[in-house]
């Protein structure tokens, strides 16, 4: 649980910036499930993945969650309660209205984050609702203010890593029982994080000799393990609103030269932008020293490869920081690099090359690493390599 003081410090921030720039508040939106959970989840500590939520920060005063959910709204209290105020609606719209009345005068400037996750009657409700304030986009505002992380959260990220550490192991120890099903594994690893105390648990599985893409959904791994599948998984954790990510290859026979070859050379990308990991460094060049090698060992490029997908990432209150994910993204405009953030301490990144090779499939390692002052240094402890199954 967030404590009370880490929570303070982010608002009163906030309220500084807002002061300073003159913003009345910042109203924030969440569904649970889009980028506007991550605002959420920064600044009160808690968001639940299946609820409505505004939390409206005054540029004085105690911020408060609004939520039309009883029992959400109960929750708020016992992770929020001691911050802030919670509001307890069957009225979600209304209920914000009143509260914005209460803390901020008419004319006033408004920020606002969490737009794109609205519907579109939603948007059309909002906004009328703020008809009679100044609007600001506030999202940018928030995304540089978690920018700058702290031990508390570097520590809240170690814990995540664990239990996808955990979750790996237990995967790849299951993988083992006689007709066992992708599905039948990736059921046991989500309840697995979910009984660790991980507020949600996921993976996704590709299984099979040379194992095409990954799988999300349990209908897509009906198939039993067969004695000489390949075994892959990513275990996502998100804890206490921090996120993890481990990904491992694993094999009960002895792999294949090309395999043991390919593993190694994902091992050095990734140990690549491990040593990019220096407090200063331009954020995009991680992803630049990646995509340069994996081009050198892969024969397809980004376009053609039948399956690749993002190298690294930014973790946080996010599964991909908003304020660092358009500088790694390997198709970004790169005449905006200027704008690239650096590097800073206690930031966290999940690396997981992948790519394809002809005679192999898709193929990937992945590792959570955190930056300290002088660079970075793995958290996921799972030994690197080919998990050998038994």
């Amino acid at each position: 649980m967030m404590i009370a003081n880490e929570t303070e410090r982010r608002i009163a921030i906030l309220q500084t910036t807002l002061v300073n720039r003159g913003i009345g508040a910042l109203v924030a939106f969440a569904n649970g499930t889009r980028e506007g959970a991550g605002t959420v989840r920064y600044l009160t500590g808690w968001m639940p993945f299946n609820s409505e939520v505004f939390l409206v920060v005054p540029a004085k005063g105690r911020a408060v969650v609004v939520s039309a959910d009883k029992n959400r709204a109960r929750a708020f209290r016992m992770r929020f309660g001691a911050a802030g105020e919670v509001v307890k609606t069957t009225d979600l719209y209304g209920s914000l209205q009143e509260v914005l009345s209460r803390l901020v005068p008419a004319g006033t400037v408004v920020a606002y984050t969490g737009d794109a996750d609205f519907t579109v009657k939603q948007s059309a409700e909002f906004f009328a609702l703020l008809s009679e304030y100044d609007r600001l986009d506030g999202n940018a505002i928030v995304n540089v203010q978690r920018l700058e992380r702290t031990p508390y959260e570097a520590g809240k990220h170690r814990k995540a890593t664990e239990i996808a550490d955990k979750l790996v192991a237990h995967a790849m120890g299951i993988a083992s029982v006689k007709g066992i099903t992708g599905a039948e594994i990736m059921a046991e690893v989500e309840y697995l994080g979910r009984r660790l105390g991980a507020d949600s648990s996921s993976c996704w599985l590709a299984i099979g000799e040379r194992p095409p893409e990954t799988y999300f959904e349990l209908f897509e791994l009906v198939e039993p393990v067969g004695p000489h599948s390949r075994v892959q998984i990513g275990t996502t954790v998100c804890l206490d609103g921090y996120y993890s990510q481990v990904l491992r290859m694993g094999m009960f026979s002895e792999p294949s030269p090309e395999l043991q070859s390919t593993s190694a050379a994902i091992i050095q990308m990734q140990d690549a932008a491990l040593a990019k990991m220096v407090p200063g460094t331009p954020v995009h060049e991680l992803v630049d020293v990646l995509e340069e090698m994996i081009d050198a060992h892969c024969s397809y490029t980004r376009t053609t490869d039948p399956f690749r997908f993002q190298s690294i990432h930014g973790m946080g209150n996010s599964y991909s920081e908003p304020g660092v994910a358009p500088f790694l993204n390997a198709g970004r405009d790169k005449s905006l690099d200027a704008g690239s953030p650096p590097v800073r301490e206690h930031m966290v990144f999940e690396v997981h090359p992948n790519f394809t090779m002809p005679e192999l499939g898709h193929v990937c390692h992945g590792d959570t690493a955190v930056v300290g002052k002088n660079g970075g240094a793995w958290l996921s402890k799972t030994p690197r390599g080919i998990y050998r199954l038994s």
